[in-house]
């Protein structure tokens, strides 16, 4: 819906009053043009015009959120890690969009404040997620997306989780998003040998797998996560995520998980990663 005052619209006089830069718009499609996309949850109720964003005071200067993130704000019209750059903060956020290429940080209408695990909607010009935050599906051809928090590094990731790459398009392109919550195995955590996808894990999250320990307790942690690949125990990766059932990564290798009941295929000794889980070497 478009706000008019004395026949200028309301994005044109805050255009004039903050800059020119202040109202600039984008498409904004996850996965445009790609399976993974198309099998979202994609809001087109308004695909013919401008989201309702709200309403806000013409003349009205808001700040740049100017969120903590660990490097120097990317180049270009904006940086979406730590929200800064030439939007018009009162009604957008700064965000990724496909331009055919690479993920290009654009500004977009934000429409909403949800965050992980919250789902999604996104249009061809805005999504529902807080800034910060993108509207993306966990892997390319799931139905439901989700609010991931955008990151660099684990610096820019709450609870001390990673920051992994995450598909933006079946092209090759991906983006950093940080991980669902870690659990403790201190406390309670899902069993990531259960065939059945993992104690302590639910749809949608029914993968349980294990990932980097708790530094300060010592203890193993896991995640219960959406999906998990098909690299099997020697074979590279990048996050758990790429790993077959039963198996983690470890220095970019996928290794078999282990423990005092559940020795290596190998013979090799298991090498602990944690106090109540671990991996096998070889």
């Amino acid at each position: 819906m478009r706000n008019q005052l004395g026949g200028l619209s309301l994005c044109s006089l805050t255009a004039l009053l903050v800059g020119a830069g202040a109202c600039a718009k984008a498409s904004f499609a996850p996965t445009a043009g790609d399976a993974g996309g198309t099998g979202g949850t994609v809001d087109t109720a308004d695909s013919g015009g401008e989201p309702d964003v709200g309403e806000f005071e013409v003349g009205e200067s808001c700040p740049e959120p100017n969120q903590p993130c660990s490097g120097a704000p990317a180049t270009g019209i904006c940086d979406p890690i730590c929200q800064r750059g030439g939007c018009n903060w009162c009604n957008e956020k700064c965000s990724y969009v496909f331009d055919g290429t690479v993920a290009q940080p654009t500004c977009v209408s934000n429409t909403g404040q949800g965050v992980f695990p919250a789902s999604c909607k996104y249009s061809k010009q805005s999504d529902n997620c807080a800034q910060g935050s993108i509207c993306l599906p966990p892997a390319l051809g799931d139905i439901t997306p989700y609010c991931f928090q955008l990151c660099i590094l684990a610096a820019d990731c709450l609870g001390e989780v990673a920051c992994g790459q995450r598909d933006f398009s079946s092209l090759g392109v991906s983006i950093g998003v940080c991980d669902p919550p870690y659990d403790s195995c201190g406390g309670t955590c899902c069993d990531p040998l259960d065939p059945l996808g993992g104690i302590g894990c639910s749809a949608p999250r029914g993968v349980c797998l294990l990932v980097s320990p708790d530094q300060r307790s010592q203890h193993s942690r896991t995640v219960c996560e959406f999906d998990q690949g098909g690299q099997k125990p020697t074979q590279r990766c990048s996050t758990s995520r790429d790993c077959l059932p039963k198996t983690t990564c470890v220095n970019n290798i996928c290794r078999q998980v282990c423990n005092d009941a559940n020795l290596c295929a190998s013979g090799a000794k298991c090498t602990w990663w944690g106090d109540e889980w671990g991996y096998c070497p070889n």
